[in-house]
Order: structure tokens, then C-alpha cells, then sequence
């Protein structure tokens, strides 16, 4: 976490198929197509409920009112 150097996407799959309960993804994310992809993941995992974010705002690498525009879309 707070490493920048991007979400480990295939274990957050992993948790979101084996766990029944809903998730927030943290770790890595540092660019608004980490945010992208979350998105995309949404549709195929229900239970994907939130992305913390973090380092990527705080430093200024990630545009908050392009991450909020991104998810509600």
C-alpha cells in the first residue's frame, strides 16, 4: 500500500470470487486506469463495493473529480 506502482488485480479477482462478502480494493492504485478497470471489474463482481485510493490523490496523481466522474458513470 502507498507504493504507486499499481493494484494487484488478479489477487483482488481472486478475493472476489472466493469471498461472499462485499470488498474494497486498496493497494496501488495510482491512475485513473486502475480506476478504469475496477470499474470494469464491478460489472462481473457485484461485491466489488469501493477503491481506496489514497497515496495516488495525496501526491497529486490521481484527478479526484475524474476518479468520482469515472465511478458513478
Amino acid at each position: 500500500d502507498g507504493m504507486m506502482i499499481g493494484p494487484n488485480f488478479e489477487a483482488q479477482e481472486e478475493m472476489l470470487t472466493e469471498l461472499e462478502i462485499d470488498i474494497v480494493a486498496s493497494g496501488g492504485v495510482s491512475s485513473i486506469e486502475d480506476i478504469q478497470r475496477f470499474k470494469e471489474m464491478k460489472k462481473q463482481y457485484p461485491n466489488l463495493n469501493g477503491v481506496i485510493t489514497g497515496k495516488a490523490i495525496y501526491d497529486g496523481h490521481l484527478d479526484v473529480a475524474e476518479a468520482v466522474r469515472i465511478a458513478k458513470g
